[in-house]
């Protein structure tokens, strides 16, 4: 398919960095950052390197580190910030725009841990970047502030818990997180969207790839941009993640068109507070074997974006193919919801394939597509064990279904 080959690219970008990453060192000065002696960079510059150590203000020194990188001449090759073990306490946001060829990476069998500080933090995101090209994150240990999970926090989003956020791309083509954990946020531990301030509408935020990080205690990880005329993210790989205590959703969410070419592969929610999965507004979408199991409501739900201010074409060529769901209330449900200015999308070649789907608790069906017109759906193979409500498929104002060879507790449907 078109989207499996565009989202070659990031998995291209991430064997180019691990090669300059892992180039030998040589030619090692040292650096002091101007008005912090106590703080001395390593800067390797035929290896392209700078190390640095953890101090009091950390965050300062961090973005001194990433303004010396993006001023540098060599804009084309690739420079790695490297992080020495140990705790980051950070009073602000490591942030700068419009960097190019950085990675910054830590030990992951030491790592260095960036923690807000919870007496002297001023800022929203832990690592907020915008229109920047080729960056990664790997190994780090990452720290909000909602230690503790208080359901009626998340209820309005004038609570300053809704603030409480991770890792920021907005704009940017090529990112890579991999192999960090994340702990106690009380909105996204991750976003990956097109930024408000971008000129261009719609979405412009393409190439990113995310794979094994842990996520525990955090809202959600989200593609939502924070207005109504831009989108979320195109060409985006979602692989290997673990969830624990997923208090939201894996969400991905885009208010406008162009959100579309997602791989979500591998990934595990072993427990949760809402939803599990969230599709909103994307074509060319494809979940294949996550598993997803002891969350409260629906294990995936789609439907449309209420906050989009014209309505869209959406939910084309969405496959949801041997994923495993179990111990939900419900578990797959795909309404194609009228917009609020009267646009019906009317989602094409939607396929449900090779699922198994077990102890689904709620009254509605294993698998529901409802409130549109659904072409050429193909229902196969799916297994339905325990579905308390004894509902299995159902398929609504559905053109030429496919619906065949599903097993409902072990016998043909």
């Amino acid at each position: 398919m078109r989207f499996l080959s565009s989202l070659a690219k990031p998995l291209s970008s991430l064997a180019l960095i691990m090669a300059f990453s892992l180039a030998p060192c040589a030619d090692q000065v040292s650096w002091a950052v101007p008005g912090s002696p106590t703080q001395a960079y390593t800067i390797n510059s035929q290896a392209r390197t700078i190390t640095i150590q953890p101090t009091a203000d950390a965050a300062a020194q961090i973005n001194k580190a990433l303004t010396y990188l993006n001023q540098r001449a060599d804009q084309g090759n690739v420079w790695t910030l490297k992080f020495q073990p140990g705790r980051y306490l950070l009073n602000q946001s490591i942030r700068l725009d419009r960097l190019q060829n950085v990675s910054l990476v830590s030990d992951r069998q030491n790592p260095a841990i960036l923690r807000k500080d919870p007496a002297a933090f001023k800022n929203e995101y832990v690592f907020y970047t915008r229109f920047s090209k080729n960056v990664s994150i790997s190994g780090f240990d990452i720290y909000g502030l909602s230690v503790e999970f208080k359901p009626e926090l998340y209820a309005t989003t004038t609570n300053p818990i809704w603030h409480d956020q991770g890792l920021y791309f907005g704009s940017c083509n090529g990112v890579l997180v991999n192999e960090n954990r994340f702990f106690n946020f009380g909105n996204a531990a991750l976003r990956i969207t097109t930024t408000e301030m971008d000129p261009v509408a719609g979405v412009n935020s393409f190439n990113s790839t995310v794979t094994r990080n842990y996520f525990r205690n955090v809202y959600q990880v989200s593609t939502t941009s924070n207005d109504t005329i831009h989108g979320g993210t195109s060409a985006y790989y979602f692989m290997g993640n673990t969830f624990d205590e997923l208090r939201g959703s894996l969400k991905f969410a885009s208010r406008t068109s162009g959100a579309t070419d997602v791989r979500v592969h591998f990934n595990h929610i072993r427990s949760g507070n809402t939803d599990g999965i969230e599709i909103v507004g994307y074509n060319n979408l494809e979940l294949y074997k996550n598993k997803i199991e002891n969350v409260p409501r629906h294990a995936i739900n789609c439907y449309s974006n209420g906050r989009s201010v014209k309505g869209f074409q959406w939910g084309d060529n969405l496959r949801f193919i041997s994923n495993e769901i179990s111990n939900v209330n419900w578990g797959l449900r795909f309404s194609a919801d009228a917009f609020g200015d009267g646009y019906h999308p009317s989602p094409n070649n939607i396929k449900i394939d090779k699922n198994l789907f077990s102890d689904i608790k709620g009254p509605s069906p294993a698998i529901t597509l409802s409130n549109g017109t659904f072409k050429t759906p193909s229902i196969t193979e799916n297994q339905l064990n325990n579905i308390m409500s004894k509902k299995y498929i159902s398929a609504e104002n559905s053109i030429s279904p496919k619906i065949t060879n599903n097993m409902a507790e072990h016998k043909p449907l």
